[in-house]
């Protein structure tokens, strides 16, 4: 992977053809680092370990003292490692934690980062099992992207995969390609970084982009590892047995860590009454006996409970206009009120005027007015047509908003 000498993973793009590409793996040179032996070793594979098809005796590497296997799943848009699902099967009854790497192939359009996560997390599935290492993106290839488009390809790549499977992946790369490809962007430090460095020391140095630590290093691409035909991308994990079972632990979503801290909130909403699902426009949700909690890469996790999310649920939930909730349950302005904030709008409620939302210039108009601390009160109608506009009714009067100057009047009570 790294540049100088030239890497056999740069090698084989540059001497192979296509077909074979597609056999390449997150590689590099040998310089004899030596990592602590007391950190958690690992090897990182592809189609390369597999010479005439021969396959590779995990149970002899688990032995050697190999305690963790990344197998690369795809590349790109269309190709899958034929030994991908052999081997993370394999290594797992091996006792091995897993994981699973992509190989990015970025382009200028923004859309095939996320077309390769789907891709990715078709191959994989979500991840979610015990013993298993959050998705990795290998990130090696700009595709010729300037350093502001590939951020913006990378994050979208990330996210869509965060969002798909509810665990934050890890990215690989190296110190010239992040400072030089990149632009040494810091606006990647939530993602636990894969850093590949063969440097002849004890720990991997400085790290670019502002990480304030690694959690894999990637040491030597001449690892010697019985059970594994030839040299293969050796690894540690930063820097205890446990810090690996944390990093293996794909049993809960970023909903049920929330969960488990969430306190009164968690029993307001009760016991979960389904299994945890993709939402509209991104991100998962979890619906439970008194309510429900949303999460997505954006916005975090919020719980909302009562008509509130009765109401949410019925104007379609995050495929409606609201979208995602940015807020919990909150009290209003006005005694007895609730209130909860989406990205697209609000909803309050209160036991005499029900469930209503408000959004667009008329929510602006509102909360400029003071909310539900103002001479309106609170809602009492959603948002509905009127002749040359749209209007929401208060308690105290309405706000009607007129389609061709796009001006917000307020009205007395009325119809």
């Amino acid at each position: 992977m790294l540049p100088v000498p030239l890497p056999r993973r740069l090698f084989s793009i540059a001497m192979l053809t296509a077909a074979t590409l597609t056999l390449s793996g997150t590689t590099g040179v040998a310089h004899g680092a030596t990592p602590s032996p007391l950190w958690p070793r690992g090897v990182d594979v592809a189609s390369w370990q597999h010479p005439g098809g021969r396959p590779i005796d995990w149970k002899a590497a688990r032995l050697s003292g190999v305690s963790f296997a990344i197998i690369k799943a795809t590349e790109g848009l269309r190709y899958a490692n034929p030994y991908y699902a052999a081997d993370r099967d394999a290594a797992a009854q091996a006792g091995l934690v897993v994981g699973a790497y992509h190989y990015a192939r970025p382009s200028a359009s923004i859309g095939t980062a996320v077309e390769q996560a789907k891709h990715f997390v078709a191959v994989t599935g979500l991840t979610r099992a015990p013993a298993t290492l959050a998705p990795a993106l290998d990130l090696e290839d700009s595709g010729g992207l300037d350093p502001k488009t590939l951020v913006a390809w990378t994050r979208a790549f990330l996210e869509e995969v965060e969002s798909q499977t509810g665990r934050t992946p890890t990215l690989y790369t190296y110190r010239s390609f992040w400072t030089d490809r990149m632009g040494d962007s810091h606006d990647f430090t939530k993602y636990p970084i894969w850093f590949a460095i063969y440097n002849k020391e004890a720990t991997p140095g400085r790290l670019p982009g502002g990480w304030p630590g690694w959690a894999l290093w990637q040491y030597t691409s001449g690892g010697e590892v019985p059970g594994i035909a030839g040299a293969v991308d050796t690894n540690v994990v930063c820097c205890t047995p446990a810090a690996l079972a944390a990093h293996a632990d794909g049993t809960l979503s970023e909903i049920q860590k929330w969960h488990a801290g969430a306190g009164l909130t968690a029993l307001v909403l009760g016991a979960p009454i389904s299994v945890e699902n993709p939402a509209g426009g991104g991100g998962r949700w979890q619906q439970y006996a008194n309510g429900l909690a949303f999460w997505s890469v954006s916005t975090g996790v919020h719980a909302l409970y009562g008509p509130i999310s009765t109401k949410y649920l019925a104007l379609g939930g995050s495929n409606s206009l609201l979208r995602r909730p940015i807020s919990d349950i909150e009290f209003t302005s006005a005694p007895g009120g609730q209130q909860a904030r989406f990205q697209g709008g609000w909803i309050y409620w209160s036991a005499a005027t029900g469930a209503h939302e408000v959004h667009g210039q008329i929510l602006r108009t509102y909360l400029a007015l003071g909310g539900s601390g103002s001479a309106l009160g609170l809602p009492t109608s959603d948002e509905y047509s009127v002749p040359g506009g749209r209007q929401s009714s208060f308690q105290h009067g309405r706000l009607r908003w007129d389609a061709v100057t796009g001006k917000v009047t307020p009205l007395p009570p009325g119809p």
